[in-house]
Formats: C-alpha cells, structure tokens, sequence
C-alpha cells in the first residue's frame, strides 16, 4: 500500500508528460506530460516530459524518469535536449535529431551523461479515422558507472472520434547486454476543448523479463 500511495502522490505532484518526436512545437507554444507506473509487485515509477518552442527550427526539451523496486533501490535519468529538424518540414515525413546533456542515478550515485538521437513521423489514415505514426531512436552515453543505453521507442495512434483516441507504443532497451521490450498499449481522452489529454493505459513485458504495469498519465498543451 506505501508504494501505491507513492505512485499516486508521484503523478499529482508532477507537471502534466509526453513522448518525443518528429514534429518540433511551435515557436512559444509548448507541451508537458506526466505518466506514473505502479507493477503487480507494487514498484512505483515515473517520468516527467516537457517540450517548449525556441524558436521555428529549435525546440527545448526536458526528459525525466524514475523508479523505485521491491528491494527499494532507487534509479533514474534526466535529459535536458535541443531538437533540430533533419530534412525538410512540410513533407509527409518527418525527421528530426536532438543532442542532450544529462545524468544517470542508481542508489544515490549520479553519472554525467550524453545523449543523441533521431525521430520520423507521419500522419496516417485508416479508413474515415485519422491518426499517427513515430519511431525515436537514442543513445544514451553514461560515466564509467553506467552502462550505455539504446533505446528505440514504436508509437502508433489513432483517433476514434474527437474526445477519445487509441495509442500503441512498443519500447526497445538495450542496456547492460540485453534487450528489454515492453508493449504499452493506452487510450487517450481529451474532454473539453481538448487542451489536456487523460492517458489510461498498460505496460506489458516481452523480452527481458519484468512485471506488467498500470499507467495513468497527463498531457498540456500550451
């Protein structure tokens, strides 16, 4: 019961959390997103993610997520990123890349840390309904003390009517020598005018091992 109490005070003391992507913001528009975890064993986690327009061609970024297990051993990363865009931006397609600086942390010990990356996007339509589709792909350079760290993130989405989207989202990891991949599946509510988004979803072990999860997140746009 502690560790779901944790989850739930850490999801509302968080700013409102989303993913990465292809499409850079808005110059002085923004988005933030929080999502909290809680597996069957009862280990919290969480990540905070915020994306704030510079400028046409530059976004600022902030990538945060945190974990605590069973044993009560505690980790984490923080990112903070510029993205840029690869190609051009009035295509279908959708390129960009980010550099980042950062940091790791394991049991009270933080390892600097680097980060690079790029992003593809598209919108897609599937019948009458319109949606969307993301691979982002990183690489995460640690200290000595950390190992370095791959991911590659698959997100599709699609819109069942105004209020009410479905979202698919595989994770890759590669850490350590070994591959972890998780399914995340979620639905996407946005009641009102639609400036914030409600995300109820799941995570879903494949490889690598792990616990299924419950994820309860919430987006902005500003």
């Amino acid at each position: 019961m502690r560790s779901f109490a944790l989850a739930i005070i850490v999801f509302l003391a968080s700013v409102q959390t989303a993913q990465a992507g292809a499409w850079l913001r808005e110059e002085g528009s923004g988005f933030t997103s929080s999502t909290s975890s809680i597996t069957q064993e009862r280990e919290p986690s969480g990540s905070v993610y915020f994306e704030y327009g510079l400028r046409e061609k530059a976004t600022l970024g902030l990538d945060v997520s945190f974990g605590l297990d069973r044993t009560g051993a505690q980790s984490g990363s923080g990112t903070v990123f510029l993205r840029f865009p690869w190609g051009p931006t009035d295509g279908n397609h959708k390129w960009a890349w980010h550099v980042g600086l950062g940091g790791r942390y394991l049991n009270g010990l933080i390892s600097p840390a680097i980060e690079t990356g790029a992003s593809w996007g598209r919108g897609i339509q599937i019948g009458e309904r319109y949606g969307w589709a993301a691979i982002d792909g990183s690489i995460n350079f640690a200290a000595a003390s950390a190992e370095t760290r791959a991911k590659l993130d698959t997100t599709i989405g699609l819109g069942f009517t105004d209020h009410f989207k479905g979202m698919a989202q595989m994770f890759m990891t590669y850490q350590e020598s070994e591959l972890f991949t998780k399914l995340a599946p979620s639905l996407l509510i946005q009641p009102g005018k639609g400036t914030y988004t409600l995300q109820i979803g799941a995570e879903l072990p494949v490889t690598g091992g792990g616990s299924s999860a419950l994820k309860i997140g919430i987006w902005r746009d500003f």
